[in-house]
């Protein structure tokens, strides 16, 4: 008898372990950026490698994510970009979103890189901002090449020698980043390249002279007729 009623109560006690695991979640409800393996959260932005040669400004994306229930309507975010007041929203019904930062292009971009700030400042409908470091965001900035010699500069022999200001007036001349040569045949691409000397040699004529690595020989000299 003793063992049926040590039965009974085992069961009775299952069963209100599982009620309480169902009862309705009445904790906090948090928002933040998605922060990478490391805990932080970090993004970054090439001119030279992404949309054209001839694009001044972008918008980067850094991922927003809830943990909690999704709102019912959409969440307003105050926020600062490199301390500037700014805002945002996290659309309703959604537990991921995404906050659009603007960055632009300039000439000193050639020799440096900069870096964004973002801080999520405050949101509405009741969501707190937390943990604080997920509520912060660096964005790099740059416009470089260096370290990005295509695989395919190795095929073809029409560009000459690599070096990185050779490439950047080459995505300049071809109107964007060059990821492969494929659609050419050897004798198109030799003839692409031989545009590519003549541009050269006009900037040079107009007195904008790019030099090759030795700092004396024009640019468009290296390029084999």
């Amino acid at each position: 008898m003793k063992k049926y009623i040590l039965l009974i109560f085992a069961v009775l006690s299952l069963s209100a372990c599982k009620e309480s695991r169902l009862e309705t979640w009445h904790g906090s409800d948090y928002l933040h950026f998605v922060a990478g393996a490391d805990g932080n959260v970090r993004a970054s932005y090439n001119f030279a490698t992404q949309g054209t040669t001839a694009q001044t400004s972008a918008s980067v994306p850094l991922p927003m994510e809830i943990w909690g229930f999704m709102a019912d309507g959409d969440i307003a975010l105050t926020v600062k970009i490199d301390g500037t007041p700014s805002s945002g929203t996290f659309r309703a019904g959604l537990p991921l979103d995404t906050l659009w930062v603007p960055v632009t292009r300039d000439a000193g971009l050639l020799t440096t890189s900069y870096t964004v700030e973002v801080e999520l400042t405050e949101a509405g409908s009741g969501y707190k901002l937390s943990p604080a470091s997920r509520c912060r965001a660096e964005i790099l900035v740059e416009d470089s090449l260096e370290g990005l010699q295509p695989a395919w500069w190795a095929t073809t022999q029409a560009l000459g020698a690599y070096s990185p200001l050779k490439f950047r007036l080459f995505n300049i001349y071809s109107g964007g980043f060059v990821k492969s040569i494929d659609s050419y045949t050897a004798i198109a691409f030799k003839d692409y390249a031989l545009g590519f000397r003549e541009w050269l040699r006009g900037l040079w004529e107009d007195g904008q002279k790019y030099y090759d690595t030795d700092g004396a020989t024009p640019l468009y000299e290296s390029i084999p007729l």
